[in-house]
């Protein structure tokens, strides 16, 4: 009888523009699918700020997905916490998580984790808990309104109930303790990428000829949200610096404005970079692994902790290095040649800049690194790691659970 596992995400596939929480839940899924597991998805309808899906529910690649309508996508775009509460959601929890051996929450503070967690609980099934860098303290506004709902909602409470606390990296794990969670319950497994995109690239040239970027022309790329916690004004500053060694310097950001564009477009005229900046639509699918392919550096100033940046590994899994800030960094990054880690501060982003961009080496160290992400850090890896931990908490539980809960079904 295989696993039947069920993930409550605020948003699912193909909502790629909302990062990397989408991709690597999807592609995580996938893989899970190929070892026999049954897999769920409970989610809003969301696309994009506009598009919903047309679809109630579907079977996509084999996941069957359950989406439940949300009431305002313009306002869940700009202010999740005001607009991305799904309706009926609560009540189909409550009515069928007990047709599931396990619940899979992903991401952090909001109603879809509160409202699994209570439907779990009431039915004995256990939780797996993956908050993806969301758990985080956050800066500016954020930083009192995650307090403040920590407490409201009782997010230490949410630890305590968990079976298994899903961390990226080792500072994720030392955040659980702050919730007061046990030493038992944390396990670390690293995002992967999904290595059916990056076994064969495509040549390189055709983004830089779309874009009107010559071919010799330094190239630093950021894709991702254009929002204020990913540091592009960092990011700008520190071009700008790099520029007076790099005259034809090319900063190319791809992604949706999520409150941070107006503040791009002014810092790029006071700072001299209106013809070195490019702000394009958010690029998916095969697109954006162009776009990688023909960057010399990716980059991403991340201001507040996210954790691991897969955006980045996909740039590393295209040979591709990068320069990342602390908050944002992939774990033995440096150690495989794939990039620099530096201080989330303009002099400090530069100085990494510049000596990628000086490194002689710099295109043998990025396929050594590509060639170690696609061996070590890849969605199957990430899928081996998950489906043990799934599987151990299965077998542990009370006698009987799964008879009867193939039996609701």
């Amino acid at each position: 009888m295989p696993i039947r596992i069920l993930r409550v995400i605020p948003r699912y596939a193909p909502a790629w523009k909302y990062g990397g929480s989408v991709r690597y839940s999807y592609d995580l899924d996938t893989a899970l699918l190929r070892r026999g597991f049954e897999i769920t998805v409970y989610t809003s309808d969301q696309i994009d700020e506009r598009r919903r899906s047309p679809h109630r529910c579907e079977n996509l690649h084999g996941i069957e997905v359950h989406r439940f309508r949300n009431p305002s996508n313009s306002l869940a775009s700009k202010a999740a916490w005001l607009g991305l509460y799904p309706l009926r959601l609560r009540r189909a929890l409550r009515e069928h998580v007990g047709r599931f051996d396990l619940v899979h929450v992903t991401e952090a503070r909001g109603p879809h984790a509160r409202w699994a967690f209570a439907a779990a609980h009431a039915t004995g099934v256990p939780v797996v808990w993956s908050p993806l860098g969301s758990l985080a303290d956050g800066v500016g506004i954020r930083k009192p309104y995650r307090r403040l709902y920590d407490i409201v909602h009782h997010t230490p409470r949410l630890v305590a109930d968990a079976a298994a606390l899903v961390a990226q990296s080792s500072h994720e794990a030392g955040l659980f303790k702050k919730f007061r969670a046990r030493a038992s319950q944390a396990k670390i497994i690293g995002l992967g990428v999904d290595e059916r995109w990056f076994r064969d690239l495509p040549a390189r040239g055709h983004f830089r000829h779309a874009c009107g970027i010559e071919p010799d022309a330094p190239m630093v790329l950021f894709i991702g949200r254009l929002h204020p916690t990913k540091g592009l004004d960092v990011l700008l500053k520190a071009s700008a610096i790099v520029k007076r060694g790099h005259p034809t310097l090319q900063v190319v950001l791809i992604g949706w404005d999520h409150g941070a564009l107006r503040t791009v477009l002014r810092m790029s005229r006071s700072l001299g970079l209106e013809d070195s900046v490019k702000v394009l639509a958010p690029a998916f699918e095969v697109a954006r692994i162009q776009a990688y392919v023909d960057a010399d550096v990716f980059a991403v100033a991340a201001t507040t902790y996210e954790e691991t940046s897969l955006a980045a590994m996909e740039a590393v899994a295209c040979g591709t290095p990068c320069v990342l800030t602390r908050q944002c960094e992939v774990p033995g990054l440096e150690a495989v040649g794939g990039g620099l880690v530096t201080d989330c501060n303009p002099e400090a982003f530069a100085a990494g800049l510049r000596a990628l961009l000086a490194d002689p080496n710099r295109a043998s160290r990025g396929q050594s690194a590509r060639r170690a992400i696609l061996a070590w850090q890849t969605a199957e890896r990430s899928a081996d790691a998950y489906a043990e931990l799934f599987r151990e908490l299965v077998e542990t539980r009370v006698p009987g659970h799964r008879e009867r809960a193939a039996l609701a079904r």
